[in-house]
């Protein structure tokens, strides 16, 4: 890779950067605390407590159903489009994560990988329905996910802080992507459905594999291969994401230095290695 090269690569991820911001700016505001998270302390949110697994613990349960067994909280309308408009006949421009929970949910085959992060809660016996919050709403508006012999309800911004806690634990952040127009619509739907075909071909490849393999062999990653089994998965995630962020910004000074880029066309950001991810 030229050096021209490389720092086209730097700006596009400024530009991707800039980008991630913008519409995290949009999103509602969360009440985790993350420097809690990145220590690995529980969160509980109406009763329910999530506790982060360790590399290990996923190692031990089997990396592939892990993934299997959380991604109904990982995925939003967007990624399962196709499957909401095939089988189930449903709009994703419509549907809520809390629906797309609740289907994922009843087609899982093994549940017992969500025992690492709800040690003593299952959502099983929970129906999805249309609730009142308050007393005085005039309409049942709000979805829900009720279990009446527990005599429990868990609404739809109750879920998502749940979900959005396992997506940053994660680092998992589901694009949103909408569509007007039946023929967009269509134009989309048959993308996913070719880019589904691509990628059944990869199925069975490891998510943790190749990061576990760069941090490993990353002259500045303090853990040994067996240390990193008690490191916690939302630590590993930072220190993929910090690492990749102290090359970016090592490339663009390089870049300034040699005079091949102006430091004012370089994000002030890009080149922190302790700013925010």
């Amino acid at each position: 890779m030229d050096v021209l090269e490389t720092l086209n690569n730097l700006q596009s991820a400024a530009e991707e950067d800039i980008k991630k911001k913008q519409e995290k700016s949009h999103n509602p505001e969360y009440h985790f605390d993350k420097l809690k998270m990145y220590f690995g302390e529980d969160y509980t949110i109406n009763g329910i407590t999530v506790s982060i697994p360790t590399i290990g613990d996923i190692l031990n349960i089997g990396e592939s159903k892990f993934y299997q067994a959380i991604s109904p909280f990982l995925s939003n309308s967007t990624s399962i489009r196709v499957l909401l408009y095939d089988v189930f006949k449903k709009d994703w421009n419509k549907t809520k994560d809390i629906e797309v929970f609740y289907i994922l949910y009843q087609l899982l085959e093994d549940k017992e990988p969500l025992k690492l992060l709800f040690k003593d809660f299952s959502f099983d016996g929970f129906e999805l329905i249309q609730a009142r919050k308050n007393v005085d709403d005039p309409e049942y508006n709000h979805l829900a996910l009720l279990n009446q012999d527990k005599n429990m309800i868990i609404y739809d911004d109750e879920y998502m802080e749940i979900a959005e806690f396992i997506r940053a634990m994660m680092n998992v952040h589901p694009k949103v992507e909408r569509a007007k127009g039946k023929t967009t619509k269509q134009w989309i739907l048959q993308e996913d459905r070719m880019k589904a075909e691509q990628d059944d071909k990869k199925k069975g490849a490891s998510t943790l594999l190749p990061l576990v393999s760069s941090c490993i062999n990353h002259p500045g990653f303090k853990y040994k291969l067996e240390e990193l089994k008690q490191v916690n998965i939302c630590q590993f995630m930072d220190s993929v994401n910090r690492i990749q962020k102290y090359e970016q910004g090592t490339a663009a000074l390089h870049g300034i230095y040699g005079g091949m880029v102006s430091a004012k066309d370089i994000p002030e950001d890009l080149i922190n290695f302790m700013g925010e991810l």
